[in-house]
């Protein structure tokens, strides 16, 4: 069905939901409007052909609790799924008794969309964001009353000219409240504007008043992403323009606490132009301002609180036909004695710590160039090959010597990746030349003096062997690929979950090489590929399957899809397209997919050394459970509560993070300390967030910790609306933390969906 409609159909009876002359009964399963649905605003259930919403009446003493009604009612009308359910308020479920339909507290039945294995929380309700009219850009609401008639898509006819358009309240004929509907469209035509020389279209969006996220979210819906400025030509072009704002949001954000700026679109971040008051020598980490808008009169950049309500500016590509360069194939490479060979390339680290200037020169006489880095497969090489986690800063061959700051390769490659490190790049106003570093831990990048003393590392061509068959130990002509220690294949047969190889995914850097090899089986329509994960003891907590009778590996990254993982005792498969790679709960007995093999090839794994659970904590740290120390700042600092991301900040300033979980014990600890230290109407920060706009959405860990349990179903939890999370607009950015050392913060500023320990 279109428009996101689906049916609701009984899982045990096999015949759909359906509404007859406003009765709710059961039927075969015909995509007719009497059986169509379709989510739309405030988490309600709109039935195409009566046009109206479901709604509850928990006092009503008929047979029925269901009645379908106007969707501006007073009964209740939200609704949200778990576990195949559909609950209402007071944990009413949707059921059947006696083929009869009404709803009931004690109810088990389990509905699911269309003909398939999916809740019919499987299609969301998405905003649609408005421009012109006279709601400065506000999402439509759905449905709407116009004419005496509910709308529940947007409408064209001669009110309003420009487009479709909607009402954004829920009564138009009321309030009068409009505008032209954002919706996808090809190419750069009507509201969007084509710039010839940056191969990009641009859309204006100057009456509007939304917070960063809502215009990211608004440029997205529609197949682009808020402004990314390569260049001092591409600024020139938008400051040009005649009917542009004052101040605007751009794509520049640094909302992933585990990194630096980084434009939400990718593109990679080399040219920068700070207003000179955003000074990001002396810009405090507690500051909060985590988003970008550009002033058009003087072209400079400043950071501002997320939530500032400000006009936008959208982008896209003119051809959307742009491939991926191939980054991740294993070249087999030969170099002089004292270089390491990788991928095409010789690489030697040079521990005698001198001067930019004086490493460029070195790396120049001896016929190489300080190291640049295109990729995460570099970084990767970085972080396990060069320094193997190692703590240590080290030049490469990034440089600016200009106003405004434009970074430039040594070895004059593109600029095509950049990997900033927290609160990076700092320049300082008007100081040429910067240089930059990396750290040997973690890969990230950091502006430096280039006068300071460094380690660095020169980069050459090397002699590729055999380019045809470079993957000598996978047997590449059988279809095996080499990533580190590992050969890789997919098998494109589609098999139950469990049939073949149980894939395990341990980093993003493998799981990066992943998705170019499902990039590379798949070019057209989306597919699906089996990992080994799986919530075997239907508890909701994910971890992996044995291999080949080996000791099952413990989960230490995950990569989930929005909203996931939706239910417990589920089978984890990653899909090709859009969201390649992103991890999506199947179900395990019906569900059918393409496998991807890995087998080992390196030397014999040594048993990793852990920390054990008895070691001590530092002083004024508590123990918890297993490896977890934490630190309260509470009655001493009562006065001085902090928001989510102040307390993450601060928090990482003293080495930890805020919490995080993995397991239900953990929790139990954390909660039984509290519970001795501070009352029970105190709220506290933990590490749960989604304010990076990569997360699609998805819950996160501030530490980076797997997400491996479906915790927001446990009453543990303290939140309002918190379970509206599957199939529902869920506003909170913040939940906790996981290490080696946890923070637990007061509460200053929390939303009715925040989630907090009580």
């Amino acid at each position: 069905p279109g428009n996101n409609a689906f049916t609701i159909r009984h899982d045990g009876l096999n015949k759909c939901l359906q509404v007859k002359k406003s009765w709710i009964l059961m039927d075969d399963c015909k995509e007719t409007s009497e059986a169509l649905w379709k989510w739309v605003s405030q988490n309600r259930l709109f039935h195409l052909g009566s046009r109206q919403c479901l709604g509850l009446d928990i006092v009503t003493k008929l047979p029925s609790r269901l009645k379908m009604v106007d969707c501006n009612s007073e009964l209740m009308l939200w609704w949200r799924c778990a576990d195949a359910s559909i609950i209402g308020a007071s944990q009413y479920k949707v059921t059947l008794v006696n083929n009869f339909v009404t709803a009931s507290i004690n109810a088990s039945d389990q509905w699911r969309s269309n003909n398939s294995s999916d809740d019919i929380c499987r299609y969301p309700y998405h905003e649609i964001y408005t421009k012109d009219g006279n709601s400065y850009g506000k999402p439509c609401e759905f449905p709407f009353l116009y004419n005496d008639t509910w709308h529940h898509d947007c409408i064209q006819d001669e009110t309003h000219t420009g487009g479709k358009w909607c009402a954004t309240s829920e009564d138009y004929t009321h309030d009068g409240k409009w505008g032209i509907c954002l919706q996808p469209e090809d190419g750069c035509q009507d509201i969007w504007e084509h710039d010839p020389g940056a191969k990009s279209c641009y859309q204006f969006n100057t009456q509007s008043a939304l917070s960063w996220k809502e215009a990211y979210i608004s440029c997205q819906k529609q197949g682009g992403d808020l402004l990314s400025i390569q260049d001092a030509s591409e600024l020139s072009y938008v400051q040009g323009k005649d009917d542009i704002a004052e101040i605007f949001w751009i794509g520049l954000n640094q909302l992933d606490v585990s990194g630096g700026w980084q434009w939400s679109d990718h593109k990679p971040l080399n040219f920068v132009n700070w207003h000179p008051g955003n000074d990001m020598q002396s810009l405090s980490p507690l500051d909060g301002t985590s988003c970008v808008a550009m002033n058009a009169a003087s072209g400079q950049w400043q950071s501002y609180h997320c939530g500032t309500q400000l006009p936008y500016v959208c982008k896209k590509p003119f051809d959307e036909a742009s491939s991926l360069p191939e980054f991740w194939r294993h070249l087999d490479t030969q170099c002089d004695t004292g270089w390491l060979p990788h991928n095409g390339f010789c690489y030697m680290l040079i521990h005698n710590q001198v001067p930019w200037s004086s490493a460029d020169q070195l790396c120049k006489a001896n016929k190489s160039n300080l190291i640049s880095v295109h990729s995460l497969a570099d970084v990767e090489l970085v972080v396990t090959k060069l320094h193997n986690d190692a703590k240590e800063e080290v030049w490469m061959g990034l440089r600016n010597k200009d106003v405004p700051t434009l970074f430039k390769w040594s070895d004059h490659s593109a600029v095509d990746f950049t990997y900033w490190d927290q609160n990076e790049p700092k320049v300082p106003f008007n100081i040429t030349p910067n240089c930059v570093s990396y750290s040997g831990k973690l890969g990230q990048w950091r502006v430096k003096s280039c006068e300071e003393k460094l380690k660095y590392v020169c980069k050459k061509r090397g002699e590729i062997l055999n380019e045809t068959k470079s993957d000598k130990s996978c047997s590449y002509d059988e279809g095996w690929e080499m990533h580190g220690n590992y050969c890789y294949t997919i098998y494109k047969t589609e098999v139950s979950f469990g049939s073949q190889c149980n894939l395990t995914v341990t980093n993003r850097f493998e799981q990066e090489f992943i998705n170019s090899l499902i990039r590379k089986y798949t070019k057209v329509e989306e597919k699906y590929f089996w990992t080994g994960l799986q919530d075997i003891s239907h508890t909701g907590t994910y971890s992996w399957g044995a291999v080949d009778g080996e000791k099952n590996e413990a989960v230490t990254y995950t990569n989930w899809n929005s909203l996931q993982p939706e239910f417990s005792g589920g089978c984890v498969a990653m899909p090709s397209g859009r969201s390649v790679g992103k991890w999506e709960t199947k179900d395990c007995k019906t569900t059918k997919a393409f496998s991807v093999c890995k087998k080992y090839i390196g030397l014999p794994k040594e048993p990793e050394v852990l920390p054990k659970p008895s070691d001590p904590c530092p002083p004024g740290w508590h123990n918890g459970s297993g490896l977890a120390c934490y630190k309260f700042f509470h009655s001493e600092r009562v006065l001085r509560t902090r928001t989510w991301e102040e307390a993450e900040r601060f928090c990482e300033a003293l080495g930890g993070h805020l919490p995080s979980f993995t397991n239900t014990e953990e929790i139990k600890a954390l909660h039984s300390i509290l519970r001795r230290i501070i009352s029970n109407d105190r709220w506290v920060w933990i590490g749960m967030n989604k304010r990076s706009p990569d997360s699609l959405g998805t819950w996160q860990w501030s530490d980076d910790k797997p997400v491996t349990c479906l915790f927001i179903h446990e009453s543990t939890w303290k939140k309002y609306s918190c379970q509206l999370y599957i199939g529902f607009r869920l506003t909170a950015e913040m939940f906790s933390l996981y290490g080696k050392k946890l923070l637990v913060f007061p509460l200053l500023i929390y939303s009715s969906y925040c989630i907090s320990l009580i």
